[in-house]
């Protein structure tokens, strides 16, 4: 069983002129993989009755390791890698809880030591999400999820970037919105343990591969925080020591939120330092990752995957 919500997008891209706004595909910079036409029509909104508490169906909650579940943005949708049907989000295709073998997702990498897991992976992100629409995510996979999952991915930070200089007054309330998602999800299942990921690849990293497209480099070009090529086109020192910074705020909060509840895990930013991207990695859009870039995003996150996790029965 797979949830799929009804608020995933469903149409495809188009070409984006943004600079470095709004990223949900893992990156470490926004580089255009969230539009923000999409972000306006598709991003979540608040829950209606049938998802309170009082309303809510009792899904089983089990002791064993039999469930697992992924909420976040569009890094964990499998959005365009499906090259036959790009309309659609391919979840079977996720790093996170996609059943193709040839992506060897997280989801499928325990089910091979834990059967009773089969079929019980359930993906609630949702294209275009912020920090701020994971609680409307969970609150719908409450709905849809049984038994109800023992683990949970959680994929955030890129489209909560701003770029336009006011990201350090974001931090603190990035921060605690994460907290409260990460409490009411305790509150709601007890024992529930969290593996939180990075955005894959360092800007530098990033900018090296983008240096050879040119449309990524004339939209990534400019003086602007987050801008990692001069107005030549020319990779720009300052703006990528800046995007980095960037970066590397947004995950110390996740880092620091994460060590303050038991049973939570971060893949330690590994995908910062080992995810290097080639054009074999990407979807057509050359932002969302393709299936080999979620095989590849999956064998990283799984080298850092909590033997707590692994380990339990």
């Amino acid at each position: 069983m797979k949830f799929i919500p009804s608020r995933a997008w469903t149409v495809p891209l188009a070409a984006s002129g943004l600079l470095l706004v709004a990223c949900s595909s893992g990156e470490p910079a926004a580089k255009t993989s969230e539009l923000s036409s999409v972000e306006s029509s598709a991003s979540p909104s608040s829950p209606d009755d049938s998802g309170s508490a009082s309303s809510r169906p009792t899904p089983a909650l089990t002791p064993r390791l039999d469930s697992i579940a992924v909420i976040g943005h569009s890094g964990a949708t499998g959005t365009l890698s499906d090259r036959q049907n790009i309309t659609r989000d391919a979840h079977e295709n996720s790093w996170a809880t996609g059943e193709n073998p040839r992506v060897r997702s997280i989801y499928w990498r325990l089910l091979q030591d834990h059967p009773a897991m089969e079929g019980h992976n359930f993906n609630a992100a949702v294209n275009g999400s912020t920090v701020n629409d994971l609680e409307s995510q969970f609150n719908a996979l409450l709905l849809e999820a049984d038994p109800v999952p023992d683990v949970v991915l959680i994929q955030t930070i890129d489209n909560d970037q701003r770029c336009d200089g006011t990201d350090p007054d974001n931090y603190s309330p990035f921060a605690k919105t994460l907290d409260d998602v990460l409490t009411t999800i305790e509150e709601e299942i007890p024992n529930v343990q969290f593996y939180l990921v990075s955005q894959w690849a360092t800007v530098e990293n990033w900018t090296a591969w983008a240096a050879n497209d040119v449309e990524k480099v004339e939209q990534n070009s400019g003086n602007g925080p987050c801008d990692v090529f001069k107005e030549n086109g020319q990779p720009s020192a300052r703006g990528m020591r800046s995007m980095q910074a960037i970066v590397d705020a947004y995950w110390a909060r996740v880092e620091s939120v994460c060590a303050r509840h038991d049973g939570c895990f971060t893949d330690h930013g590994v995908q910062q330092q080992r995810f290097m991207p080639t054009d074999r990695d990407v979807a057509w859009d050359r932002n969302h990752l393709s299936i080999a870039g979620h095989r590849k995003y999956a064998e990283i996150a799984w080298s850092e995957f909590p033997e707590q996790i692994k380990s339990r029965p």
